[in-house]
């Protein structure tokens, strides 16, 4: 078996990107079965990089994936210089009219994964503590991926509500010993990412709209803020493991400086995120969550094949160019040492690298030889929705709309949010 072949998807991807653009990617993913990843690297491919963070204590240690045996019991992690403590407080609620002082319990999953790199990418972006969610909970439910967004007991909308909550509710310690030559060592101790929060008071308690951090936790959060891809984290919303990975190489790749880059154990990754399971088992679990990470960070360079993880210098996620030697063409030569700034040579362009850049169409879909491919897409998927109102619902919406691209481009494009808004027109009216 060659080393190519061996790749994690993701890098397979950005080699056929480079040696003949998106038709030869669709050709590899048909070969592979993985559609899934395929449309996950072509999304974030298309989309220009939207900035998140979340802070490196975080990226380093991770929330529980599953719900805890004993919810109440603090979280602590702890790895060589690295350690975090989270502690559930209880809070007051009322039940049945009467004040009640009980545990929500620790957070877990994946909502509260997103929700952290959502409220602390506010806080980031806008160099502010108060952090406000929106007035509609379904909008920002939205503009984090879930597309449909429903309410009742194990609803989306509650289940983010509910570990949001928990999230808001806990107490944080977080320990960092520097020892190496410009670390700086640090510790936060008996500290709420948020002291004081406000928003619906209905049933239960509060689901946070809006929230003051407090001073401690942002201070370091501004010190200490990870960038991440806002578009990669969409796509891997669903999945803990993933979202641990992705935030994981995020976080320590970029860091490292040596060529031969860093080894640790695969207990180490484990610890890292937060995973006791059995170690073959948790093996076997990352190198195929590594397949969906690759296709949305394909720059992240690291060895899951043998005994041992090996971590190579990588650009971060934001980083649009391929580069680095484990992404150079098939069949090119290695160079001695490839400077980690340096971009892979382009080959020639085939004929749709050659297609205009083209806007999209601004006019109705039902007149014009061009508007005749996107008309048929939109009565064939959009049914029985008309195609001019769900054109109108995409050019108001699709936060590319602005951006000149081939007409390949807009037309898959516009086939996915076709489908989307059909299936959540038809959920809606069935409610």
């Amino acid at each position: 078996m060659n080393g190519d072949s061996i790749k994690p998807i993701g890098h397979q991807y950005a080699l056929a990107m480079l040696d003949g653009g998106e038709a030869r990617v669709r050709s590899l993913a048909r070969e592979a079965g993985t559609q899934i990843t395929m449309d996950a690297f072509l999304r974030v491919h298309d989309e220009e990089p939207v900035p998140a963070f979340l802070h490196s204590a975080l990226c380093a240690m991770s929330l529980p994936t599953k719900r805890p045996k004993d919810e109440t019991q603090p979280i602590l992690r702890e790895d060589g210089k690295y350690a975090l403590a989270i502690n559930p407080r209880p809070v007051l609620q009322t039940v049945d009219g009467k004040p009640v002082l009980r545990s929500l319990g620790v957070p877990y999953g994946a909502y509260p994964r997103v929700a952290l790199i959502y409220l602390l990418s506010q806080a980031v972006t806008k160099r502010s503590r108060d952090v406000y969610l929106g007035r509609n909970f379904t909008e920002w439910m939205r503009r984090l991926g879930y597309q449909t967004v429903s309410y009742g007991p194990r609803g989306t909308a509650n289940r983010m509500r509910e570990q949001v909550d928990r999230l808001l509710a806990c107490e944080w310690q977080i320990r960092w010993d520097g020892t190496d030559a410009g670390d700086n060592a640090f510790a936060v101790r008996d500290v709420k990412i948020s002291n004081e929060y406000a928003g619906s008071l209905e049933k239960n308690g509060a689901f946070a709209r809006e929230i003051r951090m407090s001073e401690g936790f942002y201070a370091h959060l501004i010190d200490h803020a990870v960038p991440l891809n806002e578009v990669a984290i969409r796509e891997l919303k669903g999945t803990p493991t993933a979202l641990d990975l992705y935030t994981y190489l995020a976080y320590r790749l970029p860091r490292i400086v040596s060529d031969k880059g860093q080894t640790i154990s695969w207990d180490q990754l484990a610890r890292h995120l937060g995973n006791d399971a059995d170690s073959k088992r948790f093996r076997q679990t990352v190198r195929e969550t590594m397949q969906l990470v690759s296709a949305v960070y394909p720059n992240a360079n690291v060895d899951l094949s043998g005994r041992k993880v090996v971590l190579h210098p990588s650009p971060a996620p934001l980083e649009r160019k391929l580069v680095g030697a484990h992404l150079r063409l098939l069949g090119a030569p290695v160079a001695e040492k490839a400077p980690r700034s340096s971009v892979l040579p382009k080959p020639a362009k085939t004929d749709e690298e050659e297609a205009p850049l083209l806007a999209f169409p601004s006019g109705s879909m039902s007149f014009g030889d061009r508007e005749a491919a996107f008309r048929k897409i939109g009565l064939e998927k959009g049914h029985p929705w008309a195609v001019d109102q769900m054109a109108d619902a995409f050019r108001a919406g699709f936060p590319g709309i602005a951006r000149r691209r081939k007409e390949t481009e807009w037309l898959r494009v516009w086939d996915a949010f076709v489908v989307s808004y059909a299936r959540r027109r038809s959920n809606t009216e069935g409610e």
